[in-house]
């Protein structure tokens, strides 16, 4: 743990840390319990059945982040309370979107299918406004696509297909006219495209997304990784000059208003996308040492990020170092329980063919137990959604 994680906690912006970590802490503090160190399961509580306003009020527990200054930015007026306005239902678009990112940025810590019931009701809340009014339609369109394209977001780390809410975003964001959001939505098709192994249609969406411009600099970055996975997986080496365009354009950004939807792609995640499309292309070695700078890199980022580099990393070893493969899918599948995500799962899959030749190491036999026990899991949530 680093200075970062102990911020969190002391923060309360992180209440339940993993299992190995409250061991530890317990241990070095010298407390018998979780409880006595003042850790509270907030995914256990969060499912309890209970009143919206309950479950709206605990959400606000750790938001104390959300400054007055941060709310100006977006249109709502100093001393405006954004969870009440928006539990209210009240046709302001800025507090649904204040909302949002507050739900995006604690949903790690509630799980992604905790944050589920809470998302779904605001957007039956957004459509029965619009259909209840139809002047508030297109002043909501905005918020309406975000919204959308977080449930698809929540859709993915929970293993379910997210189809639906993107094409519900883009059709949104294209009715607001808002070029960025639908350069994004159009991005996160790619990435889908992506993750069914679809290379063909995640270049075409991400080429449509692009000609969205010009955009904000970190979201052209993002379209132009999906770019280049997808010519990458296609086995056309040209989309590494477009992520050798984007690494340097987001090293020399500042951060903007605008770009604030993008904001987690920096150029380590860039990097840790030039090394997967390093690794599709048969370059293995390069992709090796791109991530084993990218991991040993100690500024904070988030856990499904880190969870799909270690993931990553995992692959390129499978083959000659199974060991040191399963070493890595275990910090992946660590990060996966604390982000509550599929998608760090999913992505060990080759992982844990390959390392099935090795049964019989340790550190391999602990792997694939894990992983499949994860993959249990998922597919218990996947069907209780259904």
């Amino acid at each position: 743990m680093n200075d970062n994680d102990i911020g969190k906690i002391e923060r309360g912006v992180v209440t339940w840390p993993g299992s190995e970590r409250r061991a530890a802490l317990k241990k070095v503090l010298g407390a018998a319990t979780d409880a006595e160190l003042g850790f509270v399961n907030s995914r256990a509580i969060f499912t309890e059945s209970g009143a919206t306003e309950q479950r709206i009020e605990h959400l606000a527990l750790p938001a104390d982040f959300l400054s007055a200054a941060r709310f100006d930015e977006i249109g709502v007026p100093e001393g405006t309370d954004p969870l009440a306005a928006f539990a209210a239902g009240g046709p302001v678009s800025g507090p649904w979107l204040v909302l949002l990112d507050n739900l995006a940025a604690i949903a790690e810590n509630l799980g992604w299918n905790a944050v589920r019931p809470l998302a779904a009701k605001q957007m039956q809340s957004l459509e029965a406004l619009r259909r209840q009014d139809s002047a508030l339609a297109e002043p909501l369109a905005v918020a309406d696509a975000r919204w959308s394209e977080f449930m698809s977001w929540i859709c993915a780390n929970n293993g379910v297909p997210g189809d639906d809410w993107l094409r519900r975003a883009h059709h949104r964001a294209e009715a607001a006219g808002d070029a960025v959001v639908t350069a994004y939505v159009l991005m996160r098709q790619s990435q889908q495209a992506l993750d069914a192994g679809d290379p063909t249609s995640a270049v075409a969406l991400s080429r449509k997304a692009l000609r969205y411009g010009p955009l904000p600099t970190r979201t052209q970055a993002l379209c132009l990784t999906r770019l280049a996975e997808g010519l990458a997986l296609a086995g056309n080496e040209s989309g590494l000059e477009a992520l050798e365009i984007a690494h340097h354009n987001v090293k020399a950004a500042s951060t903007s208003p605008e770009d604030h939807i993008s904001r987690h792609c920096d150029t380590r995640y860039i990097d840790g996308i030039r090394a997967r499309c390093h690794y599709l292309l048969g370059n293995h070695h390069e992709a090796t040492a791109l991530l084993t700078d990218v991991l040993a890199d100690e500024q904070p980022a988030g856990s499904i990020d880190r969870g799909i580099w270690y993931a990553y990393f995992a692959e390129t070893q499978a083959p000659r170092h199974p060991e040191k493969s399963a070493e890595a899918g275990l910090k992946a599948l660590a990060l996966s329980r604390a982000a509550d995500s599929a998608r760090v799962t999913q992505a060990l899959l080759t992982v844990a063919v390959t390392l099935r030749a090795h049964r019989g190491l340790d550190l391999v036999d602990r792997f694939l137990q894990q992983h499949s026990a994860a993959v249990a899991a998922q597919l218990s949530v996947s069907e209780s959604w259904t």
